[in-house]
């Protein structure tokens, strides 16, 4: 009775072993993957500057997506057997084409667009500059090319201050 029992026990604990060891092979691994894309606008005097953050290789797939091309969802569909500057220079000017940032309800043409790998967990950043000649900015206006999926953005217009040695700065927002 007794080893009829350790038997059950056994099978039991075998059971949860291997239930638990293939689940884990079979989910995705998302600890260093970006789940959404991230995005800073910065407002400076004279300028403006788009920060995004996203995961390339995802945003390589969405631009050789057929059926994002046939819903419009991009101008061109990114072909595969391009070399890695290639890649680069498609993925500017696609997203220069989709992405929309217009300042006190004028558009803003972007002057330049940077892509770098950080080279760990948080994805690539690609920075878009555009200039200004606003004296007083009321509103902007930003729509993030549908490639990026979502995307959390936000605002910043930088106070800046020189701070002499031992000065102490004073900001109200």
């Amino acid at each position: 009775m007794q080893s009829i029992v350790k038997l059950k026990l056994f099978k039991s604990t075998l059971l949860v072993v291997l239930v638990s060891a293939f689940s884990m092979m079979i989910l995705p691994a998302k600890a260093h993957t970006l789940e959404e894309t991230s995005a800073q606008v910065i407002l400076r005097d004279g300028q403006v500057e788009v920060r995004v953050l996203t995961d390339l290789p995802h945003l390589i797939l969405a631009l050789q997506n057929n059926q994002a091309w046939l819903m419009g969802d991009i101008n061109e569909v990114m072909p595969t057997d391009l070399s890695a500057d290639q890649q680069v220079d498609f993925i500017k000017d696609a997203l220069k084409q989709t992405f929309s940032l217009s300042m006190n309800q004028q558009p803003l043409t972007f002057e330049r667009v940077v892509i770098t790998n950080t080279h760990h967990e948080h994805g690539t950043e690609i920075v878009f500059q555009a200039r200004h000649s606003f004296a007083k900015v009321t509103d902007i206006s930003v729509s993030f090319p549908k490639s990026l999926g979502d995307v959390h953005a936000s605002f910043v217009k930088p106070q800046y201050k020189l701070l002499n040695a031992g000065d102490t700065a004073n900001i109200a927002f």
